[in-house]
C-alpha cells in the first residue's frame, strides 16, 4: 500500500481524533459545518448558472433539494445524495462539490437530503432518498436531455444503490430508472459478517476507524434486519439489471473490500461495471477537491470516466 498523499495525510492530521466513548451526533453535525469553509479551498466556490433551493413533499414531510444549473446547455442530470454516516451531512456540506460536478460535466445537479440517525433510523433516509430519486426521474427531462445518474458518497452510495434495487424492482410495473450510477467509497455491506472484510480488519484510515463505523452502522440500522437489500445492497439476492455502475474505492478505506466485492457481483449479473481506486487518497477525498491538489485530480479523473461512460 502507498503512502498517502502528503496534503491529505495534514489535512487528516488537523482533524481532532474521537472523544472517548458514545458518539455525540450533534458535535460531529456542527464540525462538519465548521469545515465547509476550509474544504472549499483557496480557489473557491465553482461558478455556475444558477442554485435554486426548494422542497418536495416526502412521506412524512417535505425533503430538502438544490438545483444546480450548468454554464452551458445541460447535458443530462445528476441526482446526488450526500455522506456523512447517516448522522450528518446536510446540502450546506455537499454545496461545493455539487458545484464542482456541475462545472465539470456540464450536467444539471441536483442534490438531496435526508432525515438523519440516530434520531431517524432506517427507514427513513431510505425513504426521504427515494422519494427524491422518484420527484428527480418525473421532473429531470424538463431541465435536460441526456442521462440520468444517481450518484452518492459513503452513506450516499448506500443510499443510492439501494435505490437502483428498488427501482430495477418496480420496472415490471413501468418505473423509470437512472441510466448510471456513480458510487463514490459506498458502504454497501451493513451486515456483522461485514467486519470480517480484510480492509475493515486492517483498520487503516487514520481519520475513519473501524469502531467509528461499528456505531454509526448501529445508529442508523436501529432494530432493522441488516441483511435488508434496502440496509445492504451486497446482501440481495438477485443483481441483475441494474444501470451501469462507476465503483471508487480507496485503498485504506475500511469499505474498500465490501464495494470491490459489489462491483464484481455486479459484473457476474451482468451490469457493465467500472471500478477504479486510489491507493494515496482518503474516504471523502471528492468534497476535498479544492483543497488537496490530488484529490482534485483524482476527482477530475473520475468524472471523466463518468462522462465517457455515459457518453457525455
Amino acid at each position: 500500500m502507498m503512502p498517502l498523499d502528503p496534503a491529505t495525510e495534514q489535512f487528516l492530521a488537523q482533524i481532532p481524533p474521537p472523544e472517548p466513548g458514545p458518539i455525540d451526533f450533534a458535535k460531529q453535525r456542527q464540525r462538519g459545518e465548521a469545515m465547509i469553509s476550509m474544504m472549499v479551498g483557496p480557489g473557491g466556490l465553482d461558478e455556475v448558472a444558477g442554485v435554486e433551493e426548494s422542497e418536495i413533499d416526502g412521506p412524512i414531510g417535505p425533503v430538502p433539494i438544490r438545483i444546480y444549473r450548468p454554464l452551458e446547455q445541460a447535458k443530462g442530470v445528476l441526482h446526488y445524495i450526500h455522506g456523512g454516516g447517516w448522522h450528518a451531512g446536510s446540502l450546506r456540506t455537499i454545496d461545493h462539490t455539487a458545484r464542482r460536478i456541475c462545472r465539470t460535466l456540464g450536467m444539471v445537479v441536483v442534490t438531496s437530503s435526508y432525515r438523519l440517525a440516530p434520531e431517524h433510523p432506517f427507514p427513513a433516509a431510505f425513504e426521504d432518498s427515494l422519494a427524491a430519486a422518484e420527484w428527480f426521474l418525473a421532473e429531470a427531462p424538463k431541465f435536460a436531455a441526456g442521462p440520468l445518474v444517481i450518484s452518492g458518497d459513503s452513506a450516499g452510495g448506500n443510499l443510492a444503490a439501494a435505490i437502483c434495487l428498488t427501482l430495477r424492482d418496480r420496472m415490471v410495473r413501468g418505473d423509470k430508472s437512472y441510466d448510471a450510477q456513480l458510487l463514490l467509497y459506498p458502504a454497501v455491506d451493513l451486515r456483522a459478517i461485514a467486519a470480517q472484510y480484510p480492509s475493515r480488519r486492517r483498520d487503516a484510515h487514520p481519520g475513519f476507524r473501524g469502531e467509528d463505523l461499528d456505531a454509526l452502522i448501529d445508529a442508523y440500522c436501529d432494530k432493522e434486519d441488516r441483511a435488508n437489500p434496502h440496509v445492504s445492497p451486497l446482501a440481495a439476492a438477485d443483481l441483475s439489471a441494474l444501470p451501469p455502475a462507476l465503483i471508487v474505492v480507496l485503498s485504506i478505506d475500511p469499505l474498500r473490500d465490501e464495494a470491490v466485492v459489489y462491483a464484481e457481483r455486479l459484473k457476474d449479473s451482468g451490469v457493465s461495471v467500472g471500478l477504479i481506486e486510489f491507493d494515496h487518497l482518503s474516504h471523502g477525498f471528492v468534497d476535498l477537491a479544492g483543497l488537496i491538489p490530488a484529490a482534485g485530480e483524482a476527482t477530475a479523473a473520475v468524472l471523466g470516466r463518468l462522462r465517457t461512460m455515459i457518453g457525455i
